[in-house]
C-alpha cells in the first residue's frame, strides 16, 4: 500500500490516518464545538470512523482526497486532521478542509499544519489553485487561512447543508504564485 508524505513542522507531525485513530476521530466528529460550522452532522458510530479511514487508504491508490493525523511532537497525541478534497485535476484545484480539538484552539496549531500541506500541494501535487470553505460565523478558520495569504472571494449562498440548516460560505482561494512569493 503507497504511504502518505510525513509532514513535519516545529511542533508538529502529520502523518496517514490509521485504524488507531479512529476512537480520536470518533470522539472528534461527535463533538458539537467542532462540528458547529464544519458541514457534516455527528456521525453516529466508531465503524462511520473505521470507513472514513478505509476510504482515505482506498483514495489514495486513486490520487483522490487526502486526509492526514495531526500529532503533537512533544506528547505524541494526535489533536485534529487536516487535508483536501473537491480535487479538479484538469484544472489543478482543490480545496482543504481541516479541524482541531477545542483544547488546543488558538494556539496557531492549525495555520502550523497547513503550512506544510499547501506546500505539497503545490510543489509535489501540482495544484495551481487551492480553496476554503468557510461559514462567516467561523471567525477564527478565517484568520487562519487569511494569515497564510488565502483571499475572500464571494459569498456562496446557502452552500452548506447541516441538520437542516442552511449556512452560507465565504469561498478563499490561495494561488500558487501568492504562495511561492510568500513563502
Amino acid at each position: 500500500m503507497d504511504k502518505y508524505p510525513v509532514l513535519e513542522t516545529e511542533r508538529l507531525i502529520l502523518r496517514q490516518l490509521t485504524m488507531k485513530d479512529v476512537d480520536f476521530l470518533y470522539e472528534l466528529y461527535t463533538t458539537d464545538d467542532v462540528l458547529r460550522y464544519f458541514g457534516m452532522s455527528p456521525i453516529d458510530s466508531k465503524e462511520v470512523a473505521f470507513s472514513m479511514v478505509e476510504n482515505y487508504e482506498k483514495h489514495l491508490e486513486t490520487g483522490g482526497p487526502m486526509r492526514w493525523a495531526i500529532v503533537e511532537k512533544h506528547t505524541n497525541k494526535m489533536i485534529g486532521t487536516c487535508g483536501f478534497h473537491n480535487i479538479s485535476k484538469a484544472y489543478k484545484r482543490c480545496e482543504i478542509g481541516y479541524d482541531l480539538s477545542p483544547d488546543h484552539w488558538g494556539k496557531g496549531i492549525m495555520g502550523e499544519a497547513l503550512s506544510p500541506l499547501l506546500s505539497y500541494l503545490f510543489a509535489d501535487k501540482g495544484m495551481n489553485r487551492v480553496g476554503a470553505v468557510i461559514v462567516p460565523y467561523n471567525k477564527a478558520s478565517s484568520r487562519v487561512v487569511e494569515k497564510l495569504g488565502f483571499r475572500q472571494e464571494g459569498l456562496l449562498r446557502e452552500y452548506i447543508l447541516q441538520d437542516d440548516h442552511k449556512y452560507d460560505a465565504h469561498m478563499y482561494s490561495l494561488l500558487k504564485k501568492e504562495w511561492l512569493s510568500e513563502f
